[in-house]
């Protein structure tokens, strides 16, 4: 392989990891950016760019979808035209990446990028160097949920092909990570492959041993008093969002209900507000304008007022899939629907684990983060899709 193909191969797959890497000028322009425009005017200069047919047509029915309700909404629509330009220009050079350079080819690298840096992020973590919050593991990533999201497919790969020493650094560092969304992960990893019977017996009792040590724990901790310093982290937000999640019906919050819980419930409030006035949705980029809209409805914790976040992830929404709800409305739901039928399809193919091992960053970025081009999403989307090592045109 030559020099630049190289080049592109490690250049690209570094930049999903650089969400941190940005510098304001003006605008903050992000490192991934300037890899994404160049690597792609490399590859259009060296190869044959396409676009999927399916790609297209997805692509119009959004364009389409959000005129006619900016229209009907009387929305900004500088935002659908944003959302859009960055979600054609991700997706189309991961594509055309993929399928020029085969998805194992990337996907090694991916691998081997991974692991490095969950060994740099532990001393990162020792020293508190880009450290995100007191005693919580980021490494090189913006927020501890963020770098715990993108490891999961390498801790799924690991696994299965027992890659012991790689798979014991990846998941220490998720744990240090202290993200529930990568714990959900991490069980999920533990779980699926036993609904096959032939895997059920062989780890059927590791998994009952680790969910029982868990179903253990939290009921010790569960009555234990709720202090903001010194309780445990993890049960105390259990207990607060179970307290809280009343909260998605009336819009109304209770004086100690943490930030985290907040910025989940609220904004399924609004998401939920949004589906009962246009069941067809916003339209893409237009939630943030509706949530303006429903905002007055919400209660926020007086401290959140204070600080000036009562309207925290008012333009991502905390979650895909309520950002999805409130700018696509039940088409979202179809699209849910259709993403669990492939991956049910997909794990029934043994042999497909790099497929199969991106469901686990995209069922947590599905729950948790709402944004429509962060570096590595359009990455683990289309592998997840396609079968791209089934017509590889680059040797």
């Amino acid at each position: 392989m030559r020099l630049l193909d190289r080049y592109i191969i490690f250049s690209s797959v570094f930049a999903l990891f650089t969400e941190a890497f940005y510098f304001n000028y003006f605008i903050d322009i992000k490192l991934y950016y300037i890899i994404l425009v160049s690597n792609f005017l490399l590859l259009s200069i060296n190869h044959k760019i396409s676009i999927s047919k399916n790609l297209i047509i997805i692509l119009c029915f959004i364009l389409a979808h959000g005129v006619v309700s900016y229209l009907l909404l009387w929305n900004p629509i500088n935002s659908l035209f944003a959302q859009l330009i960055g979600i054609s220009i991700s997706s189309v050079f991961f594509y055309n990446l993929l399928k020029l350079y085969s998805t194992k080819k990337i996907f090694q690298t991916y691998l081997n990028f991974a692991f490095w840096i969950a060994v740099l992020a532990i001393p990162m973590y020792i020293f508190k160097i880009n450290s995100f919050s007191v005693n919580r593991l980021n490494g090189i990533l913006t927020e501890p949920a963020h770098y715990a999201a993108i490891m999961l497919p390498a801790t799924y790969v690991f696994f299965r092909t027992k890659s012991y020493l790689r798979l014991t650094i990846v998941i220490f560092t998720i744990l240090l990570s202290k993200s529930s969304i990568g714990y959900f992960g991490l069980i999920l990893i533990l779980i699926l492959p036993i609904f096959k019977i032939s895997y059920f017996i062989k780890y059927a009792w590791v998994v009952i041993i680790i969910l029982g040590s868990i179903t253990y724990y939290l009921n010790s901790q569960w009555n234990m008093p709720v202090d903001e310093n010194n309780s445990n982290l993890l049960v105390r937000r259990l207990k607060q969002t179970n307290e809280s999640l009343n909260a998605i019906n009336t819009g109304r919050f209770k004086e100690d209900t943490n930030l985290s819980s907040y910025a989940f419930i609220s904004n399924a409030f609004i998401s939920r507000e949004i589906f009962m006035k246009t069941p067809l949705g916003a339209g893409l980029g237009g939630y943030q304008y509706e949530y303006d809209k429903f905002y007055y409805k919400l209660t926020p914790p007086s401290y959140l007022m204070t600080l000036n976040l009562s309207k925290i992830n008012r333009t991502d929404a905390n979650s895909l899939l309520l950002r999805m709800i409130g700018d696509f409305g039940f088409i979202a739901l179809i699209v849910l629907a259709y993403f669990f039928y492939l991956s049910y399809r997909l794990f029934q193919q043994d042999k497909k684990i790099l497929r199969q091992s991106t469901f686990f960053y995209l069922i947590v970025k599905i729950i948790r983060e709402g944004h429509y081009f962060p570096p590595e999403f359009y990455f683990f989307l289309l592998i997840f899709l396609k079968e791209f090592d089934e017509d590889t045109t680059h040797s």
